[in-house]
Order: structure tokens, then C-alpha cells, then sequence
């Protein structure tokens, strides 16, 4: 049975959620520390893995948009499935949330320039920006990496297919 690279997507989606959980729930790593970049290796791989495997599929040469368009499929499906999890799970611990307005309350306090009405303020603002801003970094950067990894995967991939 062939693998679509849809149903790659969502494996490697799966995984990394799954990665992520452990490593905050079973790990107590914190959510943005050096895990994160294993996780995103996690993308990668699954990315190249998707590539590869479109490449062994059939002998016939395979031409740089062919191999990219493979990757969107996959790393498309992979970030939808991660930015809907990263709002569920920062929706289910705001104490995530918590902590940072009380660092950010911390440094603009050791600072001394601001009152404690202006980081009353600031904290308002980043309550409300919170959430809107994790979906768009975490949706950015997926995207620019699926779409670099897809598109160098693909180069290399293609080159190969010349020797």
C-alpha cells in the first residue's frame, strides 16, 4: 500500500505533537527551549522521507516542481495539524501564559523606566496579542522551513535524476 503525501503529513504532524506532549507534559522541558528544534527535525525528516519515497516511486525522471509540489502536500497538512495544536495546548495551559506576563512584569520592573501602569498596560496588550501571534509564528515558520526543505529536497533530487 502507497502512502499518500497527505497521510505523511499527518503521520509526521502526529509525531511531532506527540514529541511535544512528552516533552512538556512527561519532560517538564519548557514549550520554546532546545526541544523545540527536535521537533522541527522531526518536520524535516518527514519532509525528506516524503521526497524520497516519491522519487522511488516510479523510475521515471522527475522535474524540480514535481518534487516540491509532493512536499507542499505533505508540509501543508503537517502545519495545519501543528497550528491547530499549538492552539488548543496553549488554550489548555494558560499558566504558559502566566508566566511570561510575569517575567515580562519582572524585566520592565528591573528596567525602571516604566510605571507600573505602563506594565500594567503592556501586559494587557500581550494578553491580547498572544494567541494571534503564536499562530502566525508558528505558521510562518513552518511554512518558509516545509517550503526551503521541499525545495532544496527538491534540487537535489532532481539533479540525481541527470547522473
Amino acid at each position: 500500500m502507497k502512502i499518500t503525501s497527505t497521510y505523511k503529513g499527518l503521520i509526521i504532524a502526529v509525531l511531532m505533537i506527540a514529541l511535544s506532549l512528552i516533552f512538556f507534559y512527561v519532560m517538564h522541558y519548557p514549550v520554546n527551549g532546545r526541544n523545540h528544534l527536535v521537533v522541527m527535525g522531526v518536520f524535516v525528516v518527514g519532509l525528506l522521507w516524503s521526497l524520497i519515497s516519491f522519487k522511488l516511486s516510479s523510475g521515471e525522471d522527475k522535474q524540480i516542481k514535481e518534487y516540491f509540489s509532493e512536499g507542499f502536500k505533505t508540509f501543508i497538512v503537517a502545519t495545519l495539524f501543528i497550528v491547530v495544536y499549538t492552539v488548543v495546548f496553549n488554550k489548555m495551559n494558560p499558566q504558559i501564559l502566566e508566566k511570561r506576563l510575569k517575567e515580562n512584569a519582572e524585566l520592565a520592573a528591573k528596567q525602571g523606566n516604566y510605571t507600573p501602569l505602563d506594565i500594567e498596560n503592556n501586559n494587557k496588550q500581550i494578553r491580547d496579542n498572544f494567541t494571534p501571534m503564536t499562530i502566525a509564528i508558528t505558521t510562518i515558520s513552518y511554512l518558509i522551513l516545509g517550503s526551503l526543505v521541499s525545495l532544496i529536497g527538491g534540487v537535489a533530487l532532481s539533479q540525481t535524476n541527470k547522473k
